[in-house]
């Protein structure tokens, strides 16, 4: 299911449950799932990959104004139990790392950090996160094992609405609606159908505030060392403990 929110690029990171409720049947989404999965498959066969986003956001503050946020995001992955990301952005700057036994938030500006024991997989890990502490980041569903079902588990219906040119590179640009939000994601059309831009509208949240992120910089090949999974505390920062979150995976 493409899920709601998970560790917030956007905040912290920003995805959703942790179970996966079965994906949407051919019927449902027709052409634009056999899309996803294509895309699905080829990302799922990477074993280590990177890939940057250039992200904005909706903040609908009391008034009922629309404020947009934004920021710079860097995501690497080594399957099954490796995974960085990098997020600079108008409110926050943070840090993720996961090294196989433990994930690590830093906050930059503030030189603090918490550290959690977690599952020794990807999956577990943000699935944890988002389940214990409300963590969550709408691009995280890239990173999971089976990307498939974690985009198209709550999918009532998909469409292809045609083709489009994202950083001049010819891409499906597919639509689809759930429950809660809609989105839409651009997948380059060619051997290797990679996702170039993903959008998402919380239709249910006052404001329907939307979520956009445009993917570049994929490299299915990226080689990070050991250490750069590892968190190493800079001189002066505390450490300081996840608070769990107040009804914790029922609120994205």
């Amino acid at each position: 299911m493409m899920r709601s929110q998970r560790l917030t690029l956007a905040g912290v990171l920003v995805l959703g449950s942790a179970a996966f409720a079965g994906a949407a049947s051919e019927d449902v989404a027709g052409q634009a799932g056999r899309l996803v999965r294509e895309m699905s498959e080829y990302l799922a066969s990477a074993q280590e990959f990177r890939f940057d986003a250039d992200v904005s956001y909706d903040s609908v503050q009391s008034t009922g104004e629309k404020l947009e946020f934004g920021g710079t995001v860097e995501v690497s992955v080594r399957r099954p139990d490796r995974l960085r990301v990098n997020y600079d952005g108008d409110e926050h700057q943070r840090r993720i790392f996961f090294d196989g036994s433990t994930l690590t938030m830093f906050d930059v500006a503030a030189n603090l950090f918490a550290v959690n024991d977690v599952p020794a997989d990807i999956d577990g890990a943000l699935d944890q996160v988002f389940e214990k502490f409300g963590l969550s980041v709408p691009i995280a569903d890239l990173i999971y094992r089976d990307p498939y079902s974690a985009l198209m588990s709550s999918v009532e219906e998909g469409t292809v609405v045609g083709t489009r040119t994202i950083d001049g590179e010819s891409c499906y640009h597919l639509s689809f609606v759930q429950e809660t939000i809609d989105w839409q994601i651009w997948i380059a059309d060619g051997p290797a159908p990679l996702p170039r831009k993903l959008v998402i509208t919380y239709k249910n949240e006052p404001g329907s505030p939307q979520y956009s992120a445009r993917l570049s910089g994929w490299d299915l090949q990226a080689l990070a060392s050991e250490t750069y999974f590892q968190f190493r505390p800079p001189y002066g920062a505390n450490e300081i403990q996840f608070l769990p979150a107040a009804g914790a995976g029922a609120q994205p």
